[in-house]
């Protein structure tokens, strides 16, 4: 026996790897859904592109080439999850790269919890006078309690995401299962 079949015998592990059994393959709406996702990382990903080429203010002097490298490790992390579900089309073929990303996520969260380098209120800067109010709003405290909250929930879905995916495997792997995925 596997360690997925290990796993099943956990019950509330293996009330979970059934649901998500169940639903391992997306329909295209929620492919599409991820394709969607993706495009959200970009445009985050642009508005600190936009940060750092122009003088905002927003990463201050203490912001290094390490913390640059983290910040779009993340923001490409999120992005791969999302395109191998869209691709793939089954949601526990991508939680292996759920979980590395997660964990990804956790190890930067943490760096810059530790490096504050940050001035929140140039935050909105990119945005056009009228709309800065949609992010002026965000406090360093508010973003740093988002950062613990992340590494937190980070933490403990990096391992769920890990879980998952030898238990819904092993389900995965059994003929009823199967052809019960595909109906």
């Amino acid at each position: 026996m596997g360690l997925g079949g290990r796993l099943t015998e956990i019950h509330w592990i293996r009330k979970q790897a059934d649901r998500e059994a169940k639903k391992d393959v997306l329909p295209w709406s929620e492919r599409v859904g991820q394709v969607v996702g993706v495009g959200v990382f970009l445009i985050v990903t642009l508005f600190f592109i936009i940060h750092q080429t122009r003088p905002t203010g927003f990463f201050t002097d203490d912001f290094s080439t390490v913390g640059s490298v983290l910040l779009y490790a993340l923001l490409v992390s999120g992005i791969i999850p999302l395109s191998v579900r869209a691709l793939l089309g089954r949601k526990n073929s991508a939680r292996p790269v759920d979980a590395a990303a997660t964990a990804i996520l956790v190890i930067g969260e943490l760096y810059f919890l530790a490096r504050f380098t940050f001035d929140f209120s140039h935050f909105a800067d990119p945005f056009p006078n009228s709309l800065e109010f949609l992010l002026d709003w965000i406090s360093p405290t508010l973003a740093k309690l988002l950062l613990i909250l992340g590494v937190v929930g980070g933490s403990i879905f990096s391992v769920y995401h890990a879980l998952m995916y030898f238990a819904v495997r092993e389900l995965l792997s059994e003929p009823e299962v199967e052809s019960q995925t595909r109906n």
